[in-house]
């Protein structure tokens, strides 16, 4: 008997340990899928256009806001660039005239949650009425026509996917990231952003975050209009894409 423990428990730390390790490497691979900008596991979803011409998509997520939007509007019409933001619903509510103002510029707006939770974790009812009422607060603020969703904190899984399949929304990830929320400045910024863009490209900036962004849109915009880059909304993306069957919903970098 005592050989046979000898025998068996080193296969059977083996096993534990091989085990501990598959767990963590599906822990890694499932964190990678919820949390990726450019993939999503199904539904019509877009993360960049699949074009060789030189257009890029300008979003903005988390507003609006009172303050912060309209200095943004005001960047924008200089340039004489269209973008398109995507408002949470709560911020909607609170400020529909900013809501009005920015399809008054004629910018675009989406569908960025009522509340921003992480909707990895909700209910299939409880994400469906974050969408929708969101979606009626911008429809109440003048919004017509389809409008796209963006997951907030670009945290999607299976649940989103399957509402968002249900509702016939595209979801509008994107593959250029300037990590505002680092605080790195707007020069490390724009280098960040510059050194990701290219032809069909969605840029993803966050218009309350304050003059560190704007900074860093007024430089990145500066630039790609320099190097011969025009910025469409994400209508416009869309129907790009619709134009050729054989583009893909996404194309990770």
């Amino acid at each position: 008997m005592p050989r046979v423990t000898t025998r068996t428990a080193p296969r059977r730390w083996r096993r534990l340990v091989g085990i501990l390790l598959a767990g963590a490497l599906l822990a890694i691979v499932l964190r990678e899928i919820v949390n990726s900008s450019t993939y999503q596991l199904f539904g019509d979803y877009v993360a960049r256009l699949d074009t060789t011409d030189r257009v890029v998509a300008l979003t903005f997520d988390d507003g609006p806001d009172p303050v912060q939007t309209p200095m943004m509007l005001d960047l924008l019409d200089r340039h004489g660039v269209k973008a398109t933001f995507f408002m949470m619903g709560r911020n909607v509510e609170r400020h529909p005239q900013v809501v009005r103002q920015v399809l008054a510029r004629g910018h675009e707006v989406g569908n960025h949650s009522y509340s921003h939770p992480k909707l990895i974790f909700m209910w299939p009812s409880a994400v469906r009425e974050e969408i929708e009422r969101t979606d009626r607060a911008l429809r109440d603020s003048g919004a017509t026509g389809d409008i796209p969703f963006r997951p907030p904190h670009a945290a999607k899984f299976v649940v989103l996917p399957y509402v968002l399949l249900q509702l016939g929304k595209t979801s509008v990830l994107g593959d250029v990231d300037p990590e505002e929320w680092k605080r790195p400045g707007a020069e490390m910024m724009t280098a960040s952003v510059l050194k990701q863009v290219r032809a069909g490209s969605i840029l993803g900036f966050h218009d309350p975050m304050g003059e560190d962004t704007r900074r860093a849109v007024d430089a990145v915009v500066t630039r790609l209009v320099a190097d011969g880059y025009a910025f469409e909304t994400m209508s416009v993306f869309l129907r790009r894409r619709g134009q050729r069957s054989d583009a893909p919903s996404a194309a990770p970098r």
